[in-house]
Parts: C-alpha cells; structure tokens; sequence
C-alpha cells in the first residue's frame, strides 16, 4: 500500500466527512429533510473520491472487482446542493414527488454503472475492455459528461438565484454569514466539477494513459490535483457543514396565502392534538422535528405569519392547560405549582409570568374568579 500525498489529503478527506456524518446521525433527527440531504451531499462527494483513493493505494491493482466501481456520483452534487439550500431556506419545503425528480437523472446514469459493475465481475481482466464497449460505456460516459456539464451551469445558477432572495439589507449579520458560507460552497463545487470536466476532455484527447501539454506544464497530473482539491473541499465542507444550522433570521418569504394557511393548520393541530408542550424538555428542536423542518425555518415562520416566538407561542399553551385543570378544581386538591409542573412548565417564576402576559391577572386571582361565578 502506498500512501503518497494524493491518497494521504483523500483520505483526510473521507475521514472528516465520516465524523460529521457520525455527528449529524448522533445529534440532530435523520427526520429533518435538510439533514438527510446534507448527508446524502456528503456521502455523494465522499464516495466519488474512493476510486481514486484506491487506485492510490494500489487496492484496484491487487483486486480486480474494484474496478467500474460504481462510485463516480458526481453528477448528484448540484441536484442535491440545490435541494439542500431549498430546504433550508424555504420553511414550505417537502421532498416530494417533484423535488425527486431532480435526481432522476442521475439515479439513471448510476443504475446504469451499477449494472455495468455487476457484469463485469463475470468477465476476466484481458476482456472487461471489450465488454463494457459492447455495452456503450463509452458513449454513456459521454452523456454523463455533457450532462454534467449543463448540471453544473444550471443548478448554479437555480441555486444563485435561490440565494439570492435574501439580500443584505433584508436580513441579521449571523444571517448574512450564514449566506455567504453557501455562497462559498456553491463556488467550491462549481470550480471542482468544471475542474473535473476539463481533466476529461483532456483525457479524452491525449490518452487517459498520456501525459497532456498542461501536465508537462504543471510537472504533475491535473486529474491528481483535482482529485486533492475536491478531496479538500469535502474536508472544509465536512467541518463547517455541522454548524449550518446557526439559526439565523431569514427574511419574511414570499410563501403562498395557502400554503401559510396549511402550515398554521398544521402547526396548531400539532399543539392541540398531540400536545407536546405538556413536556418540559420541549423547545424549539424537538418541535421542528415533529414538523420536520428544521429550527431556523420554524422560528422564521412562528415570527414572522403567526407574530410571536417560539417561547411565547408554547407557553400560551400551558398557560391554557393550566386554566383547563382550575376550572376542573384540581386547585382543590393540587397545588399551583404541581398543576404548573404538570403543565409543562420548568419554574415557578416562568409560570406566574407567563399565566399573568396571557392572563392579565395572577393564577390566584383567576382562582378566585372561578369561585365567584361557581357561588352566583
């Protein structure tokens, strides 16, 4: 095994991302749609880095299945970076039949390699060339290759634009950050897939087994240095991508009056049916999970169509859970503060408050108004 600079940086690479993925697994709910495509990037980036890691290693050599290892998932990066930043930025946002079908593409072009994979572990060393020509890879991999190029050219700019709709003045600094940061990945992305496409026009020119003009040029292969370079993409895009959920508050979007109807009704038939404010451990994350979506969205939408926060919608609740248990006459038997506790508040001094905001009058004197009305 020869682990040269190329296979050390690839490896680095996969490692960092393997840990994130751990960490995004371990921490958030595999419910949320931004997780799921925020893996699904990782993974799409990771397992397109492990051919070349292998042929480093000299693991293709030593193992002749390895290769047409259907692994080359790059054509996936723009599909799911676009969708990724949909479901961030957009609180409306479900994997739905229509969002799936930016990934028909290149799930056709993959069952395509996978079953050219599986077939070529039938055939001897001396004949997988003949075979898969037989088969038209080489034809496929044109398409895939012209494919790929209007992928990165659209989606970049499908993605810019989506981007775009919340400019500097509209939003927080943390926000403007946050924008920046998925600017910056969409640019890293872009240089890297173009980077890609060149190094297999020249292959395509001058052999895949030649040295071009720009190889004798830099003194060292241009594949290699792209395969470094995406291998360190994914290591910064591994680091910085378990941060991505700074929450930062995102302009008001331009959501539908039906659509806002829908998830108002949503959301209220959440609290009221399922109640999950009854819990004291409730907050922000566990609710975006049961809506899945994720926080920042969430918060976005509870300011900005239903104009109140996340605290103050959730303890409205309970204040009202609360009342509910003192026009029964727990009162008589229970205390305030048991009846308070049961309600999912935390602390005595969050319950007087919020039952007094909601209330305009203390839990005492609620109590005793529920008296005078039994007593007339």
């Amino acid at each position: 095994m020869n682990l040269n600079l190329t296979a050390t940086i690839l490896l680095f690479g996969l490692l960092q991302s393997a840990v994130m993925i751990f960490l995004i697994l371990r921490n958030r709910n595999l419910k949320l749609i931004p997780n799921r495509l925020l893996i699904a990037l990782l993974l799409v980036v990771g397992f397109s880095l492990l051919p070349t890691l292998f042929g480093n290693l000299g693991f293709i050599e030593q193992n002749d299945f390895l290769r047409f290892l259907p692994f080359n998932l790059v054509i996936f990066i723009f599909p799911l970076l676009y969708l990724y930043f949909k479901s961030i930025l957009n609180y409306s946002f479900r994997f739905n039949s229509k969002n799936f079908l930016h990934l028909v593409i290149p799930l056709v072009f993959t069952a395509y390699h996978i079953l050219i994979w599986i077939g070529s572990l039938s055939v001897s060393s001396e004949l997988k060339g003949a075979w898969i020509i037989r088969y038209g890879y080489f034809e496929i991999q044109l398409l895939h290759n012209i494919t790929l190029l209007l992928f990165l050219f659209g989606y970049t700019i499908m993605s810019y634009l989506e981007l775009r709709n919340y400019e500097t003045n509209t939003i927080s600094k943390a926000a403007e950050k946050y924008r920046t940061w998925m600017l910056t990945l969409l640019g890293l992305f872009f240089i890297g897939v173009l980077f890609e496409l060149v190094t297999t026009l020249l292959g395509k020119i001058y052999g895949y087994w030649k040295s071009s003009p720009v190889d004798d040029w830099l003194g060292f292969s241009l594949t290699m240095i792209v395969k470094i370079y995406n291998g360190v993409v994914l290591y910064i895009m591994s680091f910085a991508s378990y941060l991505s959920y700074s929450n930062p508050k995102l302009k008001k979007q331009n959501i539908s009056k039906a659509v806002v109807e829908e998830q108002v009704k949503s959301i209220l038939h959440m609290m009221e049916a399922k109640k999950p404010f009854l819990s004291a451990d409730f907050s922000l994350s566990t609710f975006a999970e049961l809506m899945e979506t994720n926080p920042s969205t969430l918060s976005n939408f509870l300011n900005n169509y239903l104009d109140t926060s996340f605290n103050d919608f959730t303890n409205k609740y309970r204040v009202e859970e609360v009342k509910e248990k003192l026009r029964k006459g727990l009162y008589k038997s229970l205390t305030l503060e048991y009846i308070a506790e049961d309600s999912g508040f935390k602390s005595k001094t969050t319950f007087y408050r919020a039952f007094s905001k909601f209330s305009s009058q203390t839990p005492k004197e609620y109590i005793r108004q529920l008296e005078k009305k039994k007593v007339s």
